[in-house]
């Protein structure tokens, strides 16, 4: 049962990950968007949006890389 836990702890981590670099693309796209049609203000607005979207897309995936080097240590001690 605990490795069902972790391994749901991952998924959950993974699927965080994905869900913000999705946010992270659809407001670049804006900022883009805003960019073409001069709207400067708005645009670096969402680019500052997609860059923090990013940055916690990349700690997600971070922490769910540390979390499966702990599960493969814990599978391997076993």
């Amino acid at each position: 049962m605990p490795d069902q836990n972790l391994s749901d702890k991952i998924i959950d981590l993974r699927r965080m990950s994905a869900e913000y670099y999705q946010k992270a693309a659809w407001n670049q796209l804006l900022a883009l968007d805003n960019y073409r049609q001069k709207n400067f203000e708005a645009a670096e607005r969402f680019a500052q949006l997609s860059f923090d979207d990013q940055m916690l897309a990349t700690e997600y995936a971070e922490l769910a890389d540390a979390e499966s080097f702990m599960h493969l240590e814990l599978e391997l001690e076993g």
